[in-house]
């Protein structure tokens, strides 16, 4: 199988293409022809080695990083019966996977247990895009902060892949959406449901409390000036100091995301219930192209979500 590999870390132009042998699939797995995978910050942080265990447990180089994808089903282990060969599905890969088996290559083998069906109307690239980020927004908009309608959330960094999934999540469970982001980002926010969206770089968010804050720019102290007594506040863009877990009128926690099918049904449901846009930016698959996309991320300046394509 083709794959784009790097043999150490470092910079994003370590990334080459290679040759590599198909993992094979267990009585319990599935094989996937990769039809996208997308890019994340944690891609960034892998590939410049500040992973740790457990993520770099079964690593060895050259090595295939990526969580992300989408595919069709080519091969199916004797104990999978919900799965059929020729199905398209989406989903995200082991957070320890072997050194070899990751999203950026041609095929992968995957747990049934961490994937969905791809439902009609979304492409794979669309479905590639959503695993991390949208399973991200959903485990806090929807689970660990409970947004009720009529509550008032901010939302901090909007326009990036898991901000942007949060905003059009927390509008539909019918809450008032306060979002941070560039003003060249204002009118997507607005256009998925954001009520009021605040340039972060000339103003403070200010003179308004919130029920709860999703943090995913590691700016909990400002999140904790506006929020109410008895709010929450989960964040997945820093570390909470142990003075902010332990203030006794507010609620402070790092979310640590694992998305599993239940999470993905939850995300397909709004899709198919016209609730959930998904913006996404694709590219080719080159290796040229997954260097590219490394070096946007880097740059903190995305919308929506960096996929790479392979076939349709």
């Amino acid at each position: 199988m083709k794959a784009i590999v790097i043999n150490q870390f470092g910079n994003a132009d370590t990334f080459y293409e290679t040759e590599l042998p198909q993992t094979q699939i267990t009585p319990d797995t599935v094989a996937v022809a990769i039809n996208a995978f997308s890019i994340n910050p944690m891609d960034i942080a892998a590939r410049a080695g500040y992973l740790q265990s457990p993520f770099t447990d079964n690593w060895t180089f050259p090595l295939v990083l990526g969580w992300d994808f989408s595919g069709t089903i080519t091969q199916v282990g004797q104990n999978v019966t919900k799965y059929h060969i020729g199905d398209q599905v989406f989903g995200t890969l082991p957070s320890n996977h072997a050194g070899n088996a990751g999203s950026y290559a041609e095929t992968a083998v995957v747990d049934p247990a961490s994937i969905s069906t791809i439902p009609a109307g979304m492409s794979v690239d669309q479905a590639a895009a959503l695993p991390i980020a949208g399973g991200t927004a959903y485990q806090a908009i929807a689970q660990n902060l409970n947004v009720h309608p009529n509550e008032t959330i901010l939302i901090q960094g909007g326009a990036g892949g898991v901000g942007l999934f949060a905003v059009q999540i927390a509008k539909s469970r019918g809450a008032k959406v306060i979002t941070t982001a560039s003003p060249a980002h204002t009118a997507l926010l607005q256009q998925v449901g954001a009520d009021q969206v605040i340039d972060y770089h000339t103003t403070a968010v200010s003179n308004v409390l919130v029920d709860a804050v999703f943090d995913t720019v590691g700016d909990i102290a400002g999140g904790l000036t506006v929020l109410k007594p008895g709010g929450k506040l989960v964040t997945v863009g820093g570390q909470p100091t142990p003075e902010q877990l332990a203030l006794p009128d507010k609620s402070v926690s790092f979310q640590f995301s694992h998305s599993d099918t239940a999470v993905f049904d939850g995300l397909i449901t709004l899709f198919t219930n016209d609730q959930l846009h998904i913006e996404v930016q694709s590219l080719p698959f080159t290796a040229e192209n997954v260097v590219k996309a490394h070096q946007i991320i880097e740059s903190h300046h995305t919308t929506g979500k960096l996929v790479i394509h392979i076939t349709d």
